[in-house]
């Protein structure tokens, strides 16, 4: 046995030629056809005014929508994007209420889908999520409390020099301090950039960092460097994140890609071009781009200049009378009790402090860095360098 096949169509017509019958009871045809009787005289009503084509489905989109999207504002929210790929929903939200103010302007979600539907978003697979220890880091109180540094991939320009980026950042504005296009990243080469930097902006109380060179000597004592040493005469603590842990300086990261995103793919004639790129872009993303973690704010808005400012000149530290010090030899290495010690090859020539106790040495001191163990005497001292 087969279920007869019943189309809305005929049952519609059923129903208005039975109810035009005379003498016709339209609640009751209302309760076979298992219709309201709105409904009912609905298609009675169309069908007089329009004859069978009255009865047609017709679509239940609402004739108007109050909150419908003006083209000029589509065209906006598309163009925005275009000129600027990595820019979302959030963003360009924020973006149109600066032109337009908050009336008529869509929400970030809606923008989103928006740009879902012209194309403009790339599903990203998402990898399994793996889940890290909990190392402290030093989370920032106020500008200029910590600053992040990194070196980002490099590639080549047109002419076939090699462009490194250093990128230099307020971790609380996220205020890009520098951003560099260095053909050496050569200890010189990265203080020279810090020495700008500190002149323009003044010094920060930590700068963190990766375990690469030229910030940090992974097989040195205390991962000291020459310009992490450089650092601590200036009063900066360097705070470096745990070996192979980039999600610690995860918001560095992240104008990481945006760099790669933007700029890399379209590499400059010269290294000199390619600075005035990055110049212009960094501008752009201080001023004109707003900030989820600010509060939709830019960094130019959240940033201000370091009220320690940088001099040249060091001034010598004192280690106080309960400790006695010793120079560094150009070799790393001092001397104690007619014996040569290795220490490091970073605190050449530097002035250090030793702790004792009943007659032993306890422990080294630089600054006010925090106590570094003395390390045995090496088979040779000075043969051994570190990397």
């Amino acid at each position: 046995m087969t279920w007869k096949r019943v189309e809305p169509m005929e049952e519609r017509c059923r129903f208005v030629l039975l109810a035009r019958e005379p003498r016709a009871n339209i609640a009751a045809l209302c309760r076979e056809f298992t219709v309201s009787r709105k409904t009912g005289y609905k298609w009675l009503n169309r069908f007089a005014q329009e004859g069978l084509s009255g009865l047609q489905e017709r679509s239940r989109r609402p004739l108007n929508c109050p909150r419908r999207i003006s083209g000029e504002i589509v065209c906006d929210i598309v163009s925005i994007r275009q000129a600027h790929p990595r820019w979302g929903g959030v963003t360009i939200e924020e973006i149109l209420r600066r032109r337009y103010g908050s009336e008529g302007i869509p929400r970030a979600r809606t923008i989103d889908r928006i740009l879902n539907r012209c194309g403009l978003v790339k599903v990203r697979k998402h990898g399994r999520r793996r889940v890290w220890s909990d190392e402290e880091v030093i989370e920032p109180k106020g500008p200029n409390d910590v600053w992040t540094v990194d070196l980002k991939g490099w590639w080549h320009t047109q002419d076939g020099n090699r462009c490194v980026p250093l990128t230099i950042r307020d971790a609380y504005s996220r205020y890009i301090l520098d951003l560099a296009a260095l053909g050496r990243t050569d200890t010189e080469t990265v203080k020279r950039r810090f020495e700008r930097c500190f002149q323009l902006h003044g010094l920060p109380n930590y700068i963190r960092c990766d375990n690469g060179s030229p910030f940090c000597a992974y097989l040195g004592l205390r991962g000291l460097s020459g310009l992490s040493v450089w650092w601590i005469k200036h009063g900066i603590h360097p705070n470096r994140i745990p070996p192979g842990s980039p999600q610690y300086n995860g918001g560095h990261e992240r104008m990481h890609r945006d760099i790669k995103a933007e700029l890399q793919n379209s590499p400059a004639k010269s290294l000199g071009l390619q600075q005035e790129i990055f110049d212009i872009w960094r501008t752009e993303f201080n001023t004109a781009r707003p900030h989820r973690a600010l509060k939709m704010a830019t960094p130019s808005e959240r940033y201000c200049v370091s009220e320690r400012r940088y001099m040249r000149q060091v001034v010598p530290y004192d280690y106080g009378d309960g400790m006695q010090t010793r120079r560094v030899s150009k070799r790393g290495s001092i001397w104690w009790r007619g014996k040569e010690r290795f220490v490091s090859n970073a605190l050449s020539r530097e002035q250090i402090g030793i702790e004792i106790r009943d007659g032993m040495m306890l422990s080294l001191w630089f600054r006010d860095l925090r106590p570094m163990s003395i390390l045995p005497t090496p088979q040779g001292v000075g043969k051994h360098q570190e990397h």
